[in-house]
């Protein structure tokens, strides 16, 4: 007789259907998360702070990447920078937009058209970011929604006066973070806090996924990551507390090592064993920051033409997509994540205030470069050229990132849930031995002997015959190599539309162990 031939006790059979139903409801349940896609606009120029949509887009006018949200009932539309390297939520007010300030191109919200807005402090919002642009204004509370969700009573910021911003920005960093904490208040909840209270998400988690420098799509997990967006496993590294306050208050890592790979020669790394700074990711950056020791080892290889007045320098675009190198950064030691970044996502067009490409006087198209030298006592910050090589989740209850490398134009889809107190609902990541490093309000430290005693000398030549570049063989200070191969000392850039900039680049030395002239 089959088992299913059995007659059962009635009580036995109403608990025997009671547990199938709970299984399939546990297997059929959808994971309790909110999901954004990203779509990306290439506009013309560099600016540190950027846009955010849900439709989140990449626009270089302001730099990266912006979400459509709405604000009161009814809803007011505001465009938003999405930012993991802050924690308010501030929007223009009607006062802000004013054609010298901003001219409020993200739209703005005005109170007294909201039925469920108020004011609850007047006046205390202030917010500046280390390019200089910020914002003032009043904190007040009303219903946020992006994409299909509502977080009703969203403690927020109007802007009253903006300086050098064109749209708000949506920050979704620690509450420790908050540009009321700076000045002596008591942190609020921010949008991942009361997106846990209010149920939508089950843990203060999301994961970001940029894709490629050409592609229109990508995406924001609240609450979960996806495995269809990354190869290998992830690893996760402890977020690096602030050497003065104690506090963690940015998604800081230990940044370890920095190597350059190529598919013929191997791999030469540019950082010695002692090597460990603080390093912030953040999605508010378009570029990525790091010390001038390394940016000028980098550039000469790359060619890196160097322009007075801009903040990174120019190459040819041709080159940099046709070769199959990467930049390679390590985090966390010799256990922890390492994302590999292709040359070819370290350039975008450069294009003149109409929206044309540019190209230098051979005919090849300019592109910025991806990376730009740190200042003095200034924050090294990964920004979206190194994000996009990596899938990320960031991890706010257990205080840890998460780093696996990307998988460009992925139409797979694998949603894992991440529970509460950090928990996975299916499975967990691997976590890398601890690194410390300090991280300081003024930036970090300044020490001798972290990058590696062995200068590197190759250089990635121009060639213009359709082979890409030419990489000649590294070798020691002091050894025979060669020099880099640049088309021109004085550059000249035009447009298909015959507008001319004539922009006279830095010297190139022709000779071994020398350095470009890099504008500061």
């Amino acid at each position: 007789m089959a088992w299913w031939d059995v007659t059962l006790p009635s009580s036995l059979s109403k608990l025997f259907l009671i547990a199938n139903f709970a299984l399939l409801a546990s297997v059929t349940a959808e994971p309790n998360v909110v999901s954004l896609p990203l779509h990306r606009n290439q506009r013309r120029s560099i600016v540190k702070r950027s846009h955010a949509s849900a439709s989140l887009e990449n626009d270089y006018i302001d730099g990266l990447f912006w979400v459509n949200a709405t604000v009161g009932t009814p809803g007011q539309l505001v465009q938003l920078q999405i930012d993991t390297g802050s924690s308010d939520i501030w929007v223009f007010g009607a006062r802000s937009c004013t054609e010298s300030a901003s001219g409020c191109l993200g739209g703005f919200y005005d109170g007294s058209e909201s039925k469920s807005g108020r004011v609850i402090d007047r006046g205390g919002f202030s917010i500046s970011y280390v390019d200089n642009s910020g914002a003032i204004g009043d904190y007040i509370s009303d219903d946020f929604a992006i994409g299909d969700i509502t977080v009703k009573d969203m403690t927020l910021a109007v802007a009253t006066e903006v300086q050098d911003a064109t749209t708000g920005v949506m920050g979704i960093g620690f509450a420790s973070g908050e540009s009321i904490v700076g000045s002596g208040g008591k942190p609020y909840k921010n949008l991942v806090d009361m997106m846990v209270d209010q149920g939508l998400i089950n843990s203060h988690t999301y994961s970001l996924w940029l894709n490629d420098v050409g592609s229109e799509t990508g995406s924001i997990l609240f609450g979960g990551y996806d495995k269809g967006k990354f190869k290998g496993e992830l690893i996760a590294m402890p977020i690096q507390p602030d050497a003065q306050s104690g506090q963690i208050t940015s998604m800081t890592v230990a940044w370890t090592s920095l190597s350059i790979t190529d598919p013929t020669q191997g791999t030469q790394t540019l950082t010695s064993r002692s090597f460990a700074l603080p390093a912030v990711l953040d999605s508010g950056t378009t570029l990525t920051y790091v010390p001038p020791d390394l940016y000028n080892e980098i550039a000469s290889f790359a060619n890196v033409m160097s322009f007075e007045g801009m903040e990174t320098g120019l190459v040819e675009c041709e080159a940099m997509q046709e070769y199959k190198g990467t930049l390679d950064f390590g985090f966390a030691g010799s256990g922890g994540p390492v994302i590999s970044v292709p040359f070819s996502e370290l350039s975008y067009p450069y294009t003149d205030d109409t929206g044309t490409p540019l190209s230098f006087d051979n005919g090849n198209t300019a592109c910025y470069f991806g990376l730009a030298p740190t200042q003095d006592s200034t924050l090294i910050l990964l920004g979206d050229t190194f994000l996009r090589s990596a899938y990320v989740v960031y991890d706010l209850d257990r205080k840890e990132i998460a780093l696996a490398p990307t998988v460009f134009d992925s139409e797979v889809t694998n949603i894992v849930e991440i529970g509460g107190s950090g928990s996975s609902a299916t499975a967990t990541w691997h976590v890398a031995s601890s690194v410390t490093v300090e991280q300081t309000a003024t930036g970090r430290p300044q020490e001798p002997g972290l990058f590696a005693s062995v200068t590197f000398t190759g250089h990635l030549s121009y060639t213009h015959a359709g082979n890409g570049f030419h990489i000649p063989t590294a070798s020691q200070s002091g050894g025979s190599g060669q020099s880099p191969k640049s088309s021109k000392g004085a550059a000249t850039l035009t447009s298909g539309s015959g507008i001319l900039a004539n922009i006279v680049a830095c010297a190139v030395s022709a000779l071994i162990g020398a350095t470009f002239i890099f504008a500061q």
